[in-house]
């Protein structure tokens, strides 16, 4: 790990809530999360007409497969969300992956042609695509192909 964390204390009780969701969900079986909730956990901020188009989309359906692994997904229209630092996340047709949870800790790792792209315009808009998330009671970490690109947030 390359890249700067900053600092961005507000995330720590949004990261903190989904952890424990997902954990006490896990537990209990298949469950669901709204993708407009994990927006706010990942702190991407979106106005309202942003989040319209996201809560289009529904909800993640999580189903485990062993005690702290399972699989993730949600299919649906394509949708372009413009965030309120200049960034736009793609939500593709088919969102899916894999996670590992515990009682401390999150991990999403989209599967390949299933993932959040993240773009930035710089003269062109250049996209990448989400390798995985984690995030535990300390930081949340965004990974993008190369480390340069990598986001990091610590609370």
């Amino acid at each position: 790990m390359l890249v700067e964390c900053i600092p961005r204390p507000e995330l720590r009780a949004p990261v903190l809530e989904l952890i424990k969701r997902v954990h006490e969900s896990h537990n209990g079986g298949e469950f669901s999360i709204a993708l407009a909730e994990m927006f706010v956990a990942f702190g991407l901020p979106l106005e309202r007409t942003e989040q319209a188009k996201l809560q289009s989309r529904g909800f993640v359906g999580f189903g485990p497969r062993s005690e702290s692994h399972g699989e993730f997904g949600n299919t649906g229209r394509r949708v372009e969300v413009r965030t309120d630092e200049g960034l736009t996340i793609v939500v593709p047709e088919r969102l899916a992956g894999e996670y590992v949870t515990t009682s401390s800790s999150l991990t999403l790792k989209f599967a390949e042609g299933a993932a959040l792209r993240g773009c930035k315009r710089v003269f062109v808009l250049i996209c990448q695509d989400i390798i995985k998330i984690d995030a535990d009671e300390h930081k949340l970490y965004i990974d993008l192909p190369g480390e340069k690109y990598d986001l990091c947030f610590v609370f």
